[in-house]
C-alpha cells in the first residue's frame, strides 16, 4: 500500500510528453476490429443517438464531430458494433469540454494537431458482453493513430467524474464554496480505492487499468447541467503513454496511481 499521502499527490502536468512515436506495447489480449467510420456510414447516425457521455445536441454538432480533425471508431467483435470511441486532435491537452465539443470551433489542418483526445468511449447497448473490449479499443485506436497521423504525439481523454457527487453527499460543497475546495475533494475521491482494491471512480477505474496516468483534475470543465450533476463541472484528463503503461498497471497493483507528477 501507499504511504499516508501518497494517493493524494498534487495531479498537476509536469510536462512530460507522451512519445507515441515509439514502438506501441504489443498486447496479446487485443479483442476484435477496429475500424474507423465515414460520415455516410449508417452506423454512425445510430451510434450518435446512443452517445451517453457527451450526448449530440443538434445535426451541427455531430456535423463538427465528424470534420477532418475528429474521428469515430467502433470496434466489432464478431462481426457485431461493440465499442464506439470519439477522437478529437487538438493543440494540447484541453482544460475544457468546450476545447472539443463545440459546433463553431476552427477545423484544424491535419498537420496542425499534435493531441489525440478520447472525449467519448463506451460499450454499445445490445452488443455482447465481451471483457476488455473498451481497453483493446484503446489500444489499438493508439496504435492506429501511431500509423496514420505522425503529427500526433500525446494521446489523452478529457473525462467525467460520475461518482463524485453521491460519492460525498454529507461532504458536498454549498453553491458558495471555492472551487479550489471542490478539486481538493475530486483529487482526494479519484485516490480512493474500493474493497478490491480498484479506484473507487468507474472512469478512473476504466482508465487506470488500462494504464494511464491520472494527469490533471480541471475545474469548471463541463458547464453543462450534466457535468453539474455529476460533478460540479469538474473533469479530468487521463494520459495515455505507451511506454509507461506496464508499469504504471504495476503501480496500481500495489495500490498506488501513477499520476502527473510521477516520475
Amino acid at each position: 500500500m501507499c504511504a499516508p499521502g501518497e494517493r493524494t499527490a498534487t495531479l498537476f502536468a509536469s510536462g512530460r510528453r507522451a512519445r507515441l512515436n515509439c514502438a506501441v506495447v504489443q498486447d496479446p489480449d487485443l479483442i476484435g476490429t477496429l475500424r474507423r467510420l465515414d460520415a455516410d456510414d449508417p452506423l454512425v447516425h445510430e451510434l450518435a443517438r446512443l452517445e451517453p457521455v457527451n450526448p449530440v445536441r443538434s445535426p451541427a454538432d455531430l456535423q463538427r464531430r465528424l470534420a477532418a480533425d475528429r474521428l469515430l471508431y467502433v470496434l466489432t467483435v464478431d462481426d457485431r458494433p461493440t465499442v464506439a470511441l470519439w477522437v478529437a486532435f487538438t493543440r494540447g491537452i484541453p482544460v475544457r469540454l468546450g476545447d472539443v465539443l463545440h459546433e463553431t470551433l476552427p477545423v484544424l489542418e491535419p498537420d496542425a494537431a499534435d493531441t489525440a483526445v478520447f472525449h467519448s468511449v463506451w460499450n454499445v447497448p445490445g452488443s455482447p458482453s465481451v471483457p476488455g473490449a473498451a481497453r483493446s479499443t484503446i489500444l489499438q485506436a493508439i496504435g492506429d493513430l501511431r500509423e496514420q497521423r505522425p503529427s500526433i504525439t500525446t494521446a489523452s481523454t478529457i473525462s467525467p467524474i460520475p461518482g463524485l457527487r453521491s460519492w460525498a453527499p454529507s461532504s458536498s460543497p454549498s453553491p458558495g464554496t471555492e472551487t479550489s475546495d471542490r478539486v481538493r475533494l475530486a483529487e482526494r475521491y479519484l485516490h480512493e480505492f474500493d474493497d478490491d482494491n480498484l479506484p473507487l471512480d468507474p472512469v478512473a477505474r476504466f482508465h487506470l487499468t488500462n494504464g494511464a496516468r491520472l494527469w490533471r483534475v480541471l475545474p469548471e470543465a463541463d458547464p453543462s447541467a450534466l457535468g453539474e450533476e455529476r460533478s460540479w463541472g469538474i473533469m479530468v484528463n487521463y494520459r495515455y503513454e505507451p511506454e509507461d503503461r506496464v508499469a504504471n498497471r504495476a503501480l496500481l497493483a500495489t495500490g498506488c496511481i501513477a499520476d502527473g507528477t510521477a516520475p
